[in-house]
């Protein structure tokens, strides 16, 4: 989808778990310097980011793949935030083959633009502090990783300031340990219990390393700073759950944000870098005898009480039980707009799942960008409808969702359970800002609630079935999607040269919400009609049909037919289908979509067919997305589908407006905006759908159906009929 005029500029943020602190920072400039440049952010995080493979939790990363779509103008990488090195690899294939400008910071990265905080430089500032204000010169260096580079950097300015004043970092001050609390666990052991001789100061290469030497150093009775001074860096934001408050280096994560925004914006626009300095500053504590700065505790404060009362709301809120007793999608979606005061700061919230969602069996395979997904508004700026609209994953949200203008910064959270994936929740802020732990908390919820949601219409889908093969589909007979390729390559490899398959797809129940006890019932009887017109076109030799997925039927024949034949095999499937009794009472008009194609038999392949429909589906849903849209789409559609249904009632445009309460001319023109046509012509074409229903199922004489159709003269009716199909009545009835 081309990037349309006047569009703001979208960059991407690739990262992992922005409800750490550390992230939120470099958020925090990435948006505050977009929204100075007038570029909306589209964050894209998973939310556990395990560093090892695990199977249920793995299809969370597939949230990475949205770095591909099409409105991405450029993007930016937080390399060092993803864990996982195989994850890291697809990440970079991702962002290099969508063929946009690219920064990324946290890591060196072969033939990319990397931008990061000056280590070298901090460590020099914190070892001026060390040795400048407090004139120590006995220092350990408790740093990460051996085998890493940064550890190593750290090291290397700590060294540069403590020789500027006379002192020395020998390599056996030097302690590698791992970035977590047990390397300082373990360090502060050793100073106890004699392993190691207690220096004047130990700088730590980030917090949670010094957090751990002042935790153990607390529980066995050591006063900090009168026997030692810890110094961390980071500013990690933890400090008030450790004793004593520590001293710390602020790592102006910030600035990088707005570095990496300044970058990228001169790589998209050709405009000159406008430089940004990444310099940190140390923020004391009592680790230190520089004592605490009570304005930056005080912020730190503030923050964590704000946290604990959004905790204290969740704890609360029935949120859990509210949602176990929701038997539709519905019911779903009310209990996440009550709920949505759980959430902190955020404006808008939007449901995005795929169609098959539902489906236990179903993925979305390689195809995952292209896949068929509808959007819930959940809360929004503006009072938008409730009615699902759809768009294709890779487009990200629909094209005109309510309230998106107002809410230029979005993150994407997928959803999925034990190893399915089910789509994901879009959030949107109207100012710099992101989610924080409560909302993962928040996620955990809704996403068992939506589960068990499926779960329940599974089981009640399963009680109503009976499991025939595993070539047919369970609820209709038909073939499923493995007997049908099996069936129609069958028949392909034994046709003659010159014979060609005619395929229709129809996709059913577009839009519409069966996921609930009561629909899914209605949904396993209409598709039982839905069956029967197909199995009563598919008797004759070398014509099958088949239910491919939930909701997409096909019919298919091969023989010498032509284009004619086959745009008529569609109209009639398409007029059978939406007068079955079911459907037309439960979902009528703008709910199925047809397509069809003719191809050659020889060399055929049934899945390849199948796939070269699915744009033809995809754009009309997307027409039927933008008309669903419209405010008046509710009342307009229910108008429509009672002329469908009873077009002999003759239907007249000027009294229909004033049951409206419009003027003439306005009703007109909003049923053109919405329906493509105008009334007088839909109301046409209604009549003759169901003349064409009564010529396919009925032996009634022409005479008889111009009749029930409302034509008083049946001369008219012939005449009209050929005018709108291109056929006479009999023809199309007998299909020759």
């Amino acid at each position: 989808m081309e990037k349309q005029p006047g569009k703001r500029p979208l960059i991407g943020v690739v990262t992992a778990r922005v409800a750490e602190k550390e992230q939120r920072m470099l958020l925090g400039g990435i948006m505050h310097r977009a929204e100075q440049l007038g570029m909306d952010v589209a964050v894209f995080s998973n939310i556990y980011n395990f560093q090892e493979y695990f199977a249920g939790t793995q299809v969370e990363n597939r949230i990475y793949e949205l770095a591909g779509s099409p409105r991405i103008d450029g993007l930016i990488l937080t390399a060092e935030s993803i864990l996982n090195p195989e994850l890291q690899q697809q990440i970079y294939k991702i962002i290099t083959e969508r063929g946009v400008p690219v920064v990324v910071n946290g890591a060196e990265l072969p033939g990319m633009t990397c931008l990061n905080n000056d280590v070298v430089q901090d460590f020099d500032d914190i070892g001026e502090h060390v040795a400048g204000v407090h004139g120590f010169t006995e220092v350990d260096f408790l740093t990460g990783y051996k085998e890493v580079e940064t550890s190593h950097q750290r090291a290397q300015g700590l060294r540069r300031a403590l020789q500027r004043h006379g002192a020395e970092l020998p390599e056996e001050n030097i302690i590698y340990g791992d970035f977590w609390m047990f390397s300082g666990e373990k360090l502060a052991l050793d100073y106890i219990e004699g392993r190691r001789r207690w220096p004047q100061a130990v700088v730590c290469a980030n917090d949670y390393m010094a957090y751990g030497i002042c935790d153990k150093l607390l529980e066995y009775g050591i006063h900090v700073p009168e026997q030692v001074t810890i110094i961390g860096y980071e500013h990690v934001g933890e400090r008030y759950y450790h004793m004593p408050i520590l001293t710390t280096y602020f790592r102006n994560r910030y600035a990088l944000g707005k570095a990496s925004v300044n970058k990228l914006w001169s790589m998209i626009s050709g405009a000159p870098e406008e430089p940004v300095s990444v310099a940190g500053e140390m923020i004391c504590g009592s680790t230190c005898t520089c004592g605490i700065d009570i304005r930056n505790l005080s912020t730190e404060l503030s923050g964590i009480r704000r946290h604990s009362y959004y905790m204290k709301l969740n704890f609360e809120a029935n949120f859990e039980q509210q949602l176990t007793v929701c038997r539709s999608v519905q019911d779903y979606i009310r209990t996440l707009q009550e709920f949505s005061y759980l959430i902190r700061d955020c404006v808008g919230l939007y449901l995005c799942l795929y169609e098959t969602w539902a489906d236990a069996e179903t993925d979305a395979g390689t195809d995952r960008n292209q896949a068929s997904m509808l959007c819930y508004r959940i809360i929004s700026p503006e009072n938008g409808g409730d009615a699902p609209q759809y768009f294709v994953r890779n487009q990200l949200y629909p094209e005109h969702l309510s309230g998106m203008e107002s809410h230029p910064f979005l993150y994407f959270a997928p959803i999925f359970f034990a190893g399915r994936e089910m789509g994901y929740f879009l959030m949107g802020y109207d100012k710099p800002d992101s989610y924080d732990t409560v909302f993962g908390d928040w996620l955990k919820i809704a996403t068992n609630g939506l589960e068990a949601l499926r779960m329940k219409n599974d089981i009640h889908a399963l009680l109503e079935c009976q499991n025939l093969s595993e070539h047919h589909d369970t609820t209709t007979g038909l073939w499923n999607r493995i007997g049908f390729r099996d069936e129609l390559n069958l028949i392909c490899s034994h046709a003659a040269p010159e014979s060609k398959v005619m395929l229709v797809l129809l996709r059913t129940a577009a839009f519409m919400d069966d996921a609930s006890i009561d629909g899914q019932s209605t949904t396993v009887r209409m598709e039982g009609q839905i069956a029967k017109v197909l199995k009563s076109h598919a008797s004759g030799q070398g014509e099958l049909c088949g239910k491919l997925s939930d909701r997409l039927f096909a019919f298919a024949a091969v023989g010498d037919f032509d284009e004619t034949q086959a745009a008529i095999l569609e109209d009639k499937l398409e007029t059978l289908v939406l007068h079955t009794p079911l459907y037309q009472e439960h979902f009528g008009l703008g709910t199925l979509i047809c397509a069809h194609s003719l191809t050659p038999a020889a060399g055929a392949d049934a899945d390849l067919l199948v796939h070269d429909l699915y744009p033809q589906i995809s754009t009309q849903m997307q027409q039927l997305g933008v008309q669903r849209s419209n405010a008046s789409f509710a009342e307009y559609s229910a108008l429509r589908n009672s002329m469908f249904r009873s077009p002999q009632s003759g239907w007249n445009a000027q009294e229909t407006c004033r049951d409206f309460h419009l003027s003439y001319g306005h009703f007109r023109a909003t049923y053109r905006e919405l329906f493509g046509v105008s009334f007088h012509q839909d109301f046409i074409w209604c009549r003759l759908s169901m003349a064409k229903h009564l010529l396919l199922t009925t032996n009634l004489s022409l005479q008889a159906i111009a009749f029930q159709c409302g034509y008083e003269d049946d001369k008219y009716f012939l005449r009209q009929f050929r005018q709108i199909t291109g056929c006479t009545p009999n023809v199309y009835r007998s299909g020759s």
